[in-house]
């Protein structure tokens, strides 16, 4: 039937066929509003995509983890220190003088009593022989003294006899007696003349003596303040000429050390330290003592250690400068991690806080800057993953060496959060992750 159909609508002529609808013409409002469809789909198919990766991804863990490990841990305090000698003598000039001749240089070995210096030795000889002349002046005005003085009390005895018998007035007996006592008193002051003359004398021959300077030490010239010309002048102080190291085979080093960290150094520990001479060396040393006068530099305060050295080949020079290694404490295969886990905080705050431990940390007193250091410490701690998120696990921290600390309160082969994993930039479920300041 439909054969049949299709035969008789085919044999009909084109005119009498039903004509086609025509098309309907497309608008630009139209065009513009299929496109903007089209992106809505396409902007929608990409919103779901990223949140369906986020979903996929919310629970992954972005962490990198290290195991807590058992380690030796040595705890030290840092200083900056300068090399100087144990005994130095300087020494000085007691006269003022010309520089004449120099019997030492830098670096010379030198023995106690040895020369080292002559001022011009002119001046103090002529001092010498006008104390000597005004010696002999002096010996000669009391032999004229006690001359007068004797033929005074020869004239003063002849008038009391005369006296006696009534040949002299009572006026001349008075004036003998005047003269008597002053030829006495001149006596008696010719006398400290002289002594005073010898006094001078002394003086001078012990100026002509200090005008050769000698050591009062063995050591080793390390200064030398002095030229030959140069005006010695020790009117005021007496200046210093020499310095004279006694021994640098024993040496000391002066290092200064923070006040947060002069509490944990005491007489007897073991030390190393470095100096840029000597870079690939490393030397030992001893404290010897901690003094108690602080020391205030741009509102830092330090304390002056004192450390021995022995210096037997004389390599360690004075005034070099010495970073030194104060040894604390050691301690040997101890549970650690290292310090990057004690820095790490989950950004946001939003991890899971882990109950402490029995018999865990308990909160120290307060009593002073060693106790709240201590207080922090125990208030530690560092955060394993458990189910993608970060935990956090209280500790106790005890000793450390910079980038190791020992702990307490988690066992060794743990994995504690360090990090972030390298390549992701979102964070975790459990609200993100960051590095603690």
């Amino acid at each position: 039937m439909s054969d049949a159909s299709d035969s008789t609508i085919a044999a009909l002529p084109i005119s009498e066929a039903e004509p086609l609808p025509k098309p309907v013409p497309v608008t630009k409002r139209r065009r513009w509003a299929i496109a903007l469809a089209g992106a809505l789909l396409v902007a929608a198919a990409a919103i779901a995509g990223v949140l369906a990766y986020r979903r996929a991804h919310a629970t992954a863990s972005t962490f990198r983890t290290v195991p807590v490990v058992r380690a030796d841990i040595t705890e030290r305090v840092t200083a900056t220190g300068t090399l100087q000698p144990i005994v130095t003598s300087p020494v000085g000039a007691q006269v003022s003088g010309i520089v004449w001749k120099l019997h030492a240089d830098y670096n010379s070995k030198v023995t106690a009593g040895q020369l080292l210096v002559e001022l011009d030795p002119a001046l103090f000889r002529n001092a010498v022989a006008q104390a000597t002349a005004q010696l002999a002046q002096a010996k000669a005005s009391l032999a004229s003294a006690k001359a007068t003085s004797l033929g005074a009390e020869v004239v003063h005895d002849r008038t009391l006899a005369l006296a006696k018998e009534s040949l002299v007035s009572g006026a001349d007996v008075d004036a003998s007696e005047a003269v008597f006592g002053q030829a006495a008193g001149q006596e008696v002051s010719s006398t400290a003349q002289i002594e005073q003359a010898r006094a001078q004398l002394a003086r001078a021959n012990l100026d002509l003596q200090h005008s050769i300077i000698r050591s009062p030490v063995d050591g080793t010239v390390i200064s030398r303040n002095i030229d030959v010309g140069q005006a010695v002048a020790s009117t005021l102080t007496a200046p210093t000429l020499f310095t004279i190291a006694q021994d640098l085979k024993h040496m000391q080093v002066h290092a200064a050390v923070d006040e947060a960290d002069i509490g944990d150094v005491l007489a007897g520990q073991s030390a190393t330290f470095t100096v840029d001479a000597f870079r690939d060396e490393t030397f030992s040393a001893v404290v010897h003592e901690v003094r108690n006068a602080p020391q205030t530099a741009q509102n830092v305060v330090t304390y002056d250690v004192v450390l021995d050295v022995d210096n037997p080949e004389e390599k360690l020079r004075p005034g070099m400068t010495a970073n030194v290694l104060i040894l604390i404490v050691h301690k040997t295969q101890v549970v650690a991690v290292p310090n990057e886990a004690l820095r790490f905080r989950p950004a946001g705050g939003s991890a899971v806080a882990k109950a402490a431990p029995s018999g865990g940390v308990t909160a120290a007193p307060a009593a002073g800057a060693k106790a709240a250091a201590t207080a922090a410490r125990s208030a530690a701690g560092v955060y394993v993953v458990q189910g993608g998120v970060a935990v956090r696990v209280p500790i106790t921290a005890g000793v450390t060496d910079g980038s190791m600390t020992e702990v307490s309160g988690i066992e060794p082969g743990s994995e504690v959060i360090v990090d972030v994993s390298a390549g992701k930039n979102k964070a975790p479920a459990a609200g993100g992750s960051g590095r603690g300041l």
